[in-house]
């Protein structure tokens, strides 16, 4: 089976009622169907529509609990408070919506008081950290995103330490966005390991060998199969490209996110640590996937339409730039998403065959109209 195009009306209307249907409140509902199509549009398909039924609705592996549970009614709770910061608790709850209303906290701050930061601990998958970014540049803002796990005795296609061998850290991806004038944002979402665990997935299931130098296999060395990635490697992978570079950014991500949020505890719950917790009562252990959302007014460091229309000036200047051999053009983070955003709006969302298979499958499951036939044409 082929790859296929389905209008982005349609999805939306089936991933929000799959969500209500598995137990979301519609609330939640809509806002974590925001998420997934915000992904799905801008071509971020790791992190899109086909994660649906593998990480939210059978949520199972890596959301940020042992028993693979997301509880669907719980509350973004706040434990600690100021006018600039707050430290929450996601109560194990739908990642996707507590991030969406942290993000929206912070930019509540940011409007009353220049700048607002929260964190989040206690979480589940999030989704795509552009995203949260973006969300702060329709308010004249600069977002900042960042997730984190840390697993102490080592997990299975995790990201390796520079130097090291056991794989201890998730791929703590960083986010930035800042609003143009004219053009598009300039949204930076970067993994920390020279690419997402999603990835790899996504080209197994595709069938794709991938590029040495991506990931190990469970020998420690570089591997092409994706059936066999046992472990990540940091962005820039050997010393001579910076390895200690992206190790680095990995774990100050990881501060922002599993340290400030309070998700690395002594006694942790065990139903919410993923990986093996090992040693005696006491021993530190991350409670959860953590978070960091940050928002910051333009109108801080000087008049808003002057620092996008600056933002334009300095995308159109890379881009009127020459480009290298084998490129068409010079372009931003941001830029090539928009592009294939307004794409997509047009012709519809390509879906993968495993995709397909999924969401039929929860179409049967919940008793949801799914109408391929109708809204997806063979390409």
């Amino acid at each position: 089976m082929t790859s296929c195009l389905i209008s982005h009306e349609k999805l939306r209307g089936f991933v929000q009622e799959v969500f209500v249907a598995s137990g979301v409140d519609a609330v939640d509902a809509e806002k974590a169907t925001d998420v997934l199509m915000w992904a799905s549009l801008r071509g971020v398909d790791t992190h899109g529509v086909r994660n649906l039924k593998r990480y939210y609705i059978d949520s199972a592996g890596g959301v940020g609990r042992r028993d693979g549970v997301i509880r669907t009614g719980a509350p973004l709770t706040v434990e600690r408070d100021s006018p600039t910061t707050a430290v929450t608790n996601a109560n194990g709850g739908m990642g996707l919506s507590a991030s969406v209303n942290a993000m929206t906290l912070a930019i509540d701050k940011a409007t009353a008081q220049g700048i607002g930061v929260v964190t989040v601990r206690n979480s589940t998958h999030f989704g795509a950290a552009g995203c949260y970014a973006h969300m702060a540049t329709e308010h004249d803002m600069i977002g900042f995103a960042s997730t984190g796990y840390l697993f102490p005795n080592g997990q299975p296609k995790a990201v390796t330490s520079f130097g090291g061998l056991l794989p201890m850290l998730s791929t703590n991806p960083l986010a930035m966005a800042c609003p143009g004038r004219d053009g598009a944002a300039f949204v930076l979402d970067m993994s920390t390991s020279v690419v997402p665990v999603n990835r790899i997935e996504m080209l197994e299931e595709l069938g794709t060998a991938l590029p040495l130098g991506w990931a190990l296999n469970d020998q420690h060395q570089p591997t092409s199969d994706p059936a066999t990635v046992a472990k990540m490697v940091p962005l820039g992978g050997a010393v001579e490209f910076g390895g200690h570079k992206g190790f680095g950014l990995a774990v100050a991500g990881w501060i922002l996110t599993g340290l400030l949020s309070g998700a690395w505890r002594d006694n942790p719950d065990p139903d919410r640590v993923l990986g093996d917790v090992k040693g005696p009562d006491g021993e530190f252990a991350q409670e959860g996937i953590g978070h960091v959302f940050a928002a910051l007014r333009l109108d801080q460091f000087g008049d808003p339409d002057t620092i996008k229309g600056g933002l334009d000036v300095m995308m159109r200047k890379f881009n009127e730039s020459p480009p290298a051999p084998g490129f068409e053009r010079v372009m931003i983070p941001g830029q090539p998403e928009e592009e294939c955003m307004q794409n997509r709006l047009r012709d519809g969302i390509p879906l993968s065959p495993s995709t397909v298979t999924d969401l039929s499958s929860l179409a049967e499951q919940f008793g949801i109209t799914l109408s391929l036939d109708d809204d997806c044409t063979k390409t």
